[in-house]
C-alpha cells in the first residue's frame, strides 16, 4: 500500500492551532494507515512568542529526540495561556525563554545533563537552535503556508482547512480531492 504524506504546520502561539491540536489524534487514528503524518512548526509575525517557542521545540529536539520534541508541543498547547499577549504583556525575551523552560521542566524533559540552565543558555544560539528553527520556518512558507493550522498532503498545501475539522470533515475533503492531482499531489 502506497503511503501518502500528511504534514500538519502548527504556531504555537495561535489557538486555532491548538484547536487542530486537540482534533488531531482522532483524525490521526482515521487516516494514519494511508498517511505519514508529522508535525512541523511555524510562527505568525504577529504571534511574538511563537517563535522562542519553535526555538525551544528545535532545542529540545536536538537535546533529546523527536519524541521529546512532540511532548513539549503537547505540554506548549496544553498551558497556551500561560505565554499569549495577556498574560505576558511586553515581557522581555529572557522572561519568555524562562516560561518555556517552565513548561519543558513540568513536562520532564530536564535530567542530569540537559538541565534548565543548559536549556536557557542554549535556547538563543543562532547555529545550533535559532537558524535550524528559522530553516523550518521557510520551509513552511515554501509550501505557501502563511497561516496557522495548515496542512499539506502529498507536499501540496490544502486550500481552506480549518482548525476545527473533525474525522467527519476530513472524510469529506478527502473524498473530494481524490484522483484531484492539482490539490493532493499524483495521488
Amino acid at each position: 500500500m502506497l503511503v501518502h504524506t500528511w504534514k500538519v504546520f502548527w504556531d504555537l502561539q495561535c489557538p486555532y492551532s491548538r484547536k487542530n491540536w486537540q482534533r488531531l489524534p482522532k483524525i490521526r487514528e482515521r487516516f494514519e494507515p494511508e498517511y505519514d503524518f508529522s508535525i512541523h512548526l511555524t510562527s505568525l509575525v504577529f504571534h511574538r512568542q511563537a517563535f522562542p517557542g519553535q526555538c525551544a521545540a528545535k532545542l529540545i529536539e536536538q537535546k533529546k529526540g523527536p519524541e521529546a520534541r512532540l511532548t513539549f508541543i503537547d505540554a506548549c498547547y496544553k498551558d497556551q495561556p500561560v505565554f499569549m499577549k495577556g498574560a505576558v504583556g511586553d515581557s522581555r525575551p529572557s522572561e519568555i525563554d524562562a516560561i518555556f523552560a517552565g513548561i519543558a521542566k513540568d513536562a520532564g524533559l530536564f535530567d542530569n545533563i540537559f538541565t534548565e540552565g543548559v536549556f536557557l543558555s542554549m535556547v538563543n544560539d543562532w547555529d545550533t537552535v535559532v537558524k535550524p528553527a528559522w530553516e523550518e520556518h521557510k520551509e513552511a512558507l515554501a509550501y505557501g503556508v502563511f497561516g496557522a493550522p495548515k496542512h499539506v498532503i502529498d507536499e501540496v498545501l490544502v486550500p481552506n482547512t480549518e482548525s476545527d475539522w473533525g474525522v467527519e470533515e476530513w472524510e469529506k475533503i478527502m473524498t473530494e480531492l481524490e484522483g484531484t492531482e492539482d490539490l493532493v499531489g499524483s495521488c
